[in-house]
């Protein structure tokens, strides 16, 4: 072979090698390039799982901490109490579902549970059973504006402009209006979607008014316009607002928020329809401030104790309270009838009937958590009225 083809043919050789060399790291870089995708892959399932099980690790906690409160507080349970012979014969007699307390002069003549909490978990009702009750969670929300107005951080008169500047007829709805139900306005429609209180306010903003305020028709939406107001002037989350400022001095230590964990607490009683069926739980992120809260009657009652006796609102801010708004007698969060100041909440079979006499001497508190056709809570509430004052 000629040098020259020598030549030629070592340069062959070289870009021979070259190329093995060069295809080698290429096919090294892509191997590199695979156990890296694999690495970040295995890493992303990993944290996946340490963040799935960190979850799991905190509902867990939640629901072992929900249950120790329950057996703390189990331990402090009220005793059942029958006092007067004629009232438990008459809820018997009517097949009342529920749990009745009833107070007058501060002495319990009846804290009894009746019928079923849970069927199918053969448990009864008891004086420790836990409602959800409904609307009578707008005279917590009344009560908080009438503080916040105590403190002169609002004034119940002041048009809903001052704090949601958009609101349709804003300069003309005072937010009395609101807590009367005299707004005028269209409100919104509640469905089973996740949705924040802006979200409410939005689409209540939206749908505008149909009337000019003054005439009363009842609606959740009202309250949730308040519950934003009470937002915004506290500058808390109104849960945390009720907390601290409504159920820790009233001593509502049985008391809480709708979540998915409801159902778990062992005092936990489920609402029933006139069918039998249990009722279908609604999205409690559209009740907010107006029927997402649960509690015992007895905590209702230290409610109600706490705002007659001015430990929550003074007396000018109560009578301003429990003065009517319209013809429906209705005032703020209570109506004022002839005999009782009374609220009422219903939702998914559970009924509520709260009530107490104009002078404070009486109380009926009725939790049932039954739809019963036959039973009507406010003639239990007249038939019982009636018999605790015979007596008196």
């Amino acid at each position: 072979m000629s040098k020259k083809g020598r030549q030629i043919g070592g340069v062959i050789g070289i870009l021979v090698i070259f190329g093995l060399v060069a295809g080698g790291i290429v096919v090294q870089r892509q191997h590199h390039q695979r156990e890296v995708k694999i690495a970040q892959q295995q890493a992303k399932i990993k944290r996946q799982r340490q963040a799935q099980e960190a979850k799991k690790q905190r509902e867990s906690q939640k629901v072992a901490a929900a249950k120790a409160k329950e057996e703390r507080l189990k331990a402090e349970s009220q005793p059942t109490i029958v006092a007067e012979q004629a009232l438990d014969d008459y809820l018997k007699q009517i097949g009342f579902s529920g749990t009745a307390l009833i107070v007058r002069d501060k002495q319990v003549l009846l804290d009894k549970g009746y019928g079923s909490a849970n069927r199918a978990k053969q448990l009864v009702n008891t004086p420790d059973t836990l409602y959800v009750i409904g609307s009578t969670e707008k005279a917590l929300i009344a009560t908080s504006l009438l503080q916040l107005q105590e403190q002169g951080k609002l004034n119940v008169n002041d048009p809903i402009s001052r704090y949601l500047p958009d609101f349709p007829n804003g300069q003309q709805i005072k937010l009395t209006d609101f807590l009367h139900h005299t707004s005028g306005i269209v409100g919104r429609n509640q469905g089973n979607q996740t949705k924040t209180l802006d979200q409410l306010i939005e689409e209540i903003i939206k749908n505008g008014i149909k009337e000019q305020p003054g005439k009363w028709h009842y609606m959740d939406a009202n309250y949730i316009v308040l519950t934003k107001v009470l937002e915004k002037v506290s500058h808390q989350d109104y849960k945390t607002y009720l907390k601290e400022k409504i159920l820790k001095p009233s001593k509502m230590a049985h008391t809480g928020f709708m979540t998915d964990q409801y159902s778990r607490l062992p005092a936990a009683s489920i609402g029933y329809l006139a069918n039998g069926a249990a009722g279908q739980l609604p999205n409690f992120t559209q009740l907010p401030g107006v029927g997402d809260m649960y509690m015992t009657a007895t905590d209702m009652y230290r409610f109600d104790r706490a705002l007659w006796t001015g430990k929550l609102i003074n007396e000018q801010s109560k009578a301003q309270m429990f003065q009517p708004g319209s013809t429906s007698h209705y005032g703020m969060g209570f109506y004022n009838d002839p005999a009782l100041i009374v609220n009422r909440g219903y939702l998914s079979g559970w009924n509520v009937s709260n009530g107490f006499s104009h002078g404070g001497r009486i109380y009926i508190v009725l939790f049932s958590n039954e739809k019963n056709e036959k039973v009507s809570l406010s003639k239990m509430n007249g038939e019982l009225y009636t018999k605790i004052t015979a007596t008196i």
